[in-house]
């Protein structure tokens, strides 16, 4: 027992020496949104297209409910130190001798710094409204376009930054996303159309290339791209040929007839067919069909006792409705003998008395009224 009880009163004193010591503070566990981790940027004409994923998450893990909006920052000319990595990463062997909470405090910290950085330089550009939102939504993603020709407008050109943060209603913020930088590139000045030529079947465009971009620089133009809208139709939507066209012509055979269309084209620049000019004064043009189907290809007139039996080829025009049918006697000019076009390609003439000769031909007719020439003669006399 006397040998027990100094072991006991020293384990006494060592436990409670043990179970005292403090670590490091835990900070508390943050609510905002979860930064969005996967901004990126390209440019596509004269727009800068931002896209990432819909924010849906807290910090904590539990899902986003009350997403109020989505601001996007910009920052013009940029430095590289601007999009250093982040989150504790870096290029020297990482520290394997201090607690936990100390990395977590160090990485928060240099966080912090770079986002105090790029607030310094940033200017808001958009506040993305959650009720909105489905303007720019494309699937699970966010596509925001910022219009950069304002910006080329001013005669320079300059490296941009732009970083997106995530709001709830109780304006509890998400940290700064990824920072994501674009040296826009100088799209051609627009091109003037000039000549818009109706043909049957097709239009025919014509403009002048441009020579200068938009920074009146000469221009180095990689081909162009022609945009057709039809009324009612507002927008324009994706251009004719997928294809840029090298020269300064284009013929479009995918037109109908009694339609409003409206035309514009955008240089691209040479080797980067994604960046484009701004777009030509649009040319507009209403594509009536004044052009009459062909005559038909062979006409035949059987004599049959006391009538005439008639049969021609079919015009292969997608338009033809009918057939007019005619007559004439001697040197006498035609007579019409159908009153309205016929849709079938035999014709019976049963008024025709014995012992006289006629001769025949047929003009084909087309929905928008148009008669054709005549088909060749056939003659008949009926025995």
């Amino acid at each position: 027992m006397r040998r027990a009880l100094p072991a006991a009163l020293l384990l006494l004193l060592v436990v409670p020496s043990a179970c005292g010591r403090k670590g490091d503070p835990t900070p508390p566990l943050p609510r905002g949104p979860r930064a969005v981790s996967d901004l990126a940027v390209d440019q596509e004409g004269g727009e800068a297209v931002l896209t990432f994923s819909y924010p849906d998450r807290l910090q904590t893990g539990e899902a986003l409910t009350d997403l109020a909006a989505i601001e996007v920052y910009r920052v013009i000319g940029a430095s590289p130190a601007l999009t250093a990595p982040r989150g504790g990463t870096t290029s020297k062997v990482p520290r394997t001798d201090e607690a936990p909470a100390a990395a977590a405090r160090r990485i928060a910290q240099a966080n912090r710094l770079a986002e105090e950085s790029f607030y310094r330089d940033a200017k808001r550009t958009a506040s993305l409204q959650a009720a909105s939102l489905g303007e720019y939504s494309r699937g699970a993603s966010v596509v925001f376009r910022d219009p950069l020709l304002p910006l080329l407008a001013k005669g320079s050109v300059q490296t941009l930054a732009y970083a997106v943060v995530s709001i709830r209603r109780d304006k509890e913020r998400s940290p700064l996303s990824n920072i994501v930088t674009l040296t826009p590139d100088v799209p051609p000045e627009a091109p003037v159309i000039g000549e818009v030529t109706p043909e049957e079947g097709r239009i025919c465009l014509e403009w002048e290339a441009p020579e200068k971009d938009l920074l009146g620089r000469p221009a180095s133009v990689g081909g162009y791209f022609v945009y057709r809208r039809a009324l009612p139709q507002e927008e324009y939507d994706a251009p004719l040929n997928r294809v840029p066209v090298s020269g300064t012509s284009y013929v479009d055979t995918t037109v109908a007839y009694g339609s409003s269309y409206f035309y514009t084209v955008r240089a691209v620049e040479e080797g980067k067919p994604r960046i484009e000019g701004a777009p030509a004064e649009e040319a507009a043009i209403f594509y009536r069909d004044v052009y009459p189907p062909a005559a038909p290809a062979r006409l035949d007139a059987l004599s049959e006792a006391t009538l005439v039996r008639l049969v021609w080829d079919p015009v292969p025009a997608p338009d033809v409705v009918g057939y007019l049918v005619f007559r004439a006697e001697g040197d006498s000019p035609p007579v019409r003998l159908t009153e309205k076009p016929i849709a079938d390609t035999v014709f019976i003439d049963r008024i025709v008395p014995v012992g006289k000769r006629y001769r025949y031909t047929v003009r084909a007719v087309d929905s928008a009224g148009n008669v054709g020439p005549p088909s060749r003669e056939a003659v008949a006399e009926p025995f």
